[in-house]
């Protein structure tokens, strides 16, 4: 099994973004490509991501494979790339060899893990009543907002309207879109829904705001929300987040 990838923020991202949010995890080489789904300690969380097999100038997985690993050390191996230079991940030996090639050729040796895959909530059958598309600096501004005031963000969606607003003990914040404004790509509401959400999770997903070109909200009232990052299908990084239901 060996993987060959051109664009190294691909993968950079892909790894930092999860890393914000697990340890350790499973990547799954597969006919589709790298693929990663783990909850956080909490299962406030958990991200899902896909590394499609385009993005890769050399896919070569005969067999589908699992390989565990801790996330900051790989991480920490993965930034010793530059945006020129190509990574390449081959499994030998019970070993995952890394190897960054610009001018030079350097060779990293990365210790699998044996782990046991933990519970994950069944995030396929999840029912969203409203799917927002957006400019993924428009998000990351009402987060960055919101992070003054509080630590929770509401997200608000009927047939006309989008509305992120946050609410503190003295300040407020609020960001509204309607179809046709600038920024705001699709809107799909079949109920109005509205529902709060953790900020802290929310700053460590708009990592993967780097290398995509749109973000797609999708939640309900009071539900969890998933968030999906998109990037010239070649990634997707996405996270499912579950509400911060008020007392």
């Amino acid at each position: 099994m060996k993987v060959t990838i051109a664009e190294p923020e691909i993968l950079i991202t892909s790894v930092s973004t999860a890393a914000e949010i697990i340890d350790e995890g499973i990547f799954k080489f597969g006919k589709e490509g790298i693929s990663l789904t783990a909850a956080d300690r909490a299962m406030v969380a958990v991200i899902d991501l896909l590394i499609s097999k385009d993005a890769f100038e050399e896919y070569d997985v005969v067999e589908e494979k699992e390989i565990g690993v801790n996330m900051t050390n790989l991480l920490s191996l993965l930034k010793r790339a530059r945006g020129s230079d190509k990574i390449s991940l081959e499994f030998a030996e019970n070993r995952l060899i890394l190897t960054i090639y610009n001018s030079t050729k350097r060779r990293f040796t990365i210790p699998i893990l044996q782990l046991t895959r933990e519970e994950i909530p069944p995030i396929d059958q999840l029912e969203f009543k409203a799917s927002v598309t957006l400019k993924p600096d428009i998000l990351e501004d009402a987060i960055k907002d919101a992070s003054i005031i509080t630590d929770a963000i509401t997200f608000q969606a009927t047939k006309n309207l989008f509305k992120i607003s946050a609410e503190g003990d003295v300040s407020q914040s609020e960001l509204e879109l309607m179809p046709g404004d600038e920024g705001l790509v699709d809107l799909q509401v079949k109920e109005d829904s509205k529902a709060k959400y953790p900020l802290d999770y929310l700053e460590k997903i708009l990592k993967a705001a780097k290398i995509s070109d749109e973000v797609n909200l999708k939640f309900a009232q009071d539900y969890p929300m998933r968030i999906d990052f998109k990037y010239e299908g070649k990634a997707r990084i996405s996270m499912v987040l579950a509400p911060r239901v008020s007392e």
